[in-house]
């Protein structure tokens, strides 16, 4: 895997981590996300404004694509809440982190790109998911099906189908205009710039889910006037973070390798759980991270 990709997977997974420990502090919902994500691309505009120039060299395919990004990253953002608010960080984190790998790596093999992915990062991928299985539990003997038939554990799963989903339009949008803007832009900033354009479609999505309610609304109202600190924390977090994956994504051979070792973030996610939000501490969940820990190894090394 490509070095520079390397590095920046790891900072966006510490960051990925951090401001969600801040989210699951917060009580998030998708109030709290959407003014999060508009501070966030607030903080992209003194960058992108000067390359708006470039626009129409974006076909309609990709704008397309931006949009179902955007859609997807909106529907991560409120099935998250969800999750956070009806269990454990700890618990919830590691589920919707590690299932996206095995529908990526899916979708690659359907797309015909199954020869980019060698043995050693498919065998990671299998320790990653398997020891994220193994993360919730607090007994070995508690690992069995039922286990995981909680609101928490399966909105999780849901998140896990958007991540999916935004990671695969992230790749296949990025190939399409790496190429159409690179002879103008380095691919950093080709990354940045869809990112803008992507917050601006999930603040579309977040509006049309929230603003209509009055319950939202109001929370809306309450978060502009006494959270808005943390929120904004968040927000810049949120974009941060994945305008490093989005670099990431133009330098690796294939899509499945940047999911896979965003994961890093799951081992880092748990911990932050356990520590700061006193969640609960077993055995399982050191062997689940030791086991992540491996196979991060072999996705880096594969």
């Amino acid at each position: 895997m490509n070095l520079v990709a390397l590095i920046l997977i790891t900072v966006s997974a510490v960051m990925h981590a951090g401001w969600n420990l801040l989210g699951k502090h917060e009580n998030p919902d998708a109030a709290f996300f959407l003014v999060a994500t508009f501070f966030g691309s607030v903080m992209l505009v003194p960058v992108v404004i000067f390359w708006f120039p470039l626009l129409p060299k974006v076909s309609t395919y990709a704008w397309l694509l931006t949009a179902l990004g955007g859609l997807f990253q909106a529907l991560y953002y409120v099935t998250l809440a969800f999750a956070y608010r009806h269990g454990e960080m700890s618990v919830a984190y590691p589920i919707s982190r590690s299932f996206p790998l095995v529908l990526v790596v899916l979708v690659s093999l359907v797309l015909g790109k199954g020869a980019e992915i060698s043995g050693l990062c498919l065998a990671g991928v299998v320790a990653i998911v398997g020891g994220s299985v193994l993360l919730p539990m607090a007994r070995f003997r508690d690992v069995r099906l039922k286990s995981y038939a909680n609101v928490s554990s399966l909105m999780a799963l849901v998140v896990a189908c958007t991540t999916a989903g935004y990671s695969v339009v992230d790749d296949v949008a990025l190939s399409i205009l790496v190429p159409a803007l690179e002879g103008d832009l380095r691919f950093c900033n080709i990354s940045l710039l869809y990112l803008f354009f992507q917050n601006g479609f999930a603040i579309f999505f977040l509006v049309l889910m929230t603003l209509p309610q009055k319950k939202g609304r109001k929370r809306v109202g309450e978060i502009w006037r006494h959270r808005l600190r943390n929120t904004v924390i968040a927000g810049i977090g949120v974009t941060a973070t994945y305008s490093l994956v989005l670099m990431a994504m133009t330098l690796a051979d294939n899509v499945t390798y940047v999911v896979a070792f965003r994961q890093l973030s799951i081992p880092l996610g748990t911990v932050l759980g356990v520590l700061v939000l006193k969640e609960q501490r077993a055995m399982p969940k050191l062997v689940g991270i030791s086991v992540i820990s491996l196979g991060l190894v072999c996705v880096a090394l594969g």
